[in-house]
């Protein structure tokens, strides 16, 4: 595998780690908001909300005091394993896809919108073949 591509699969790998590193706390605090929506809705009339339990500030600071800073990262673990992958994998294919489109480009004018969009396609692609057993794993647990 040339040297770029190793370039492209590692890039791809690291930010897609970190996203999920640096999105999940909110991903867990607004899920915890959508769960406290159904709870209060399915006991509308039994069970008055608290004031300002709702905000997203309230939630955030009660996880954290309540069950720790690690509770923000609760239930990441899937996340963390497959999205540094399919990154990795759609970068790899987006930068193959356009080398090559810029290779064997004759018209200059339209090689540069021709190897977005076959660096695209190659990466969707290869990202779906590999990512879909995943995707349906997860509906299955």
């Amino acid at each position: 595998m040339p040297e770029e591509a190793w370039v492209d699969f590692v890039s791809g790998w690291i930010s897609g780690g970190v996203s999920v590193l640096a999105c999940q706390p909110i991903d867990t605090v607004l899920t915890r908001m959508q769960a406290n929506a159904v709870i209060q809705s399915v006991g509308a009339g039994r069970i008055p909300p608290r004031p300002g339990s709702t905000t997203t500030a309230n939630l955030f600071r009660g996880m954290v005091s309540n069950f720790g800073v690690t509770s923000l990262w609760r239930g990441s673990s899937a996340m963390i394993g497959a999205v540094p992958v399919q990154n990795a994998l759609l970068m790899t294919g987006y930068g193959a896809g356009k080398r090559w489109s810029e290779s064997n480009g004759s018209d200059e004018s339209n090689t540069l919108l021709m190897g977005v969009f076959i660096g695209g396609c190659a990466g969707g692609v290869l990202q779906s073949f590999v990512m879909s057993p995943v995707g349906i794993d997860t509906l299955v647990i």
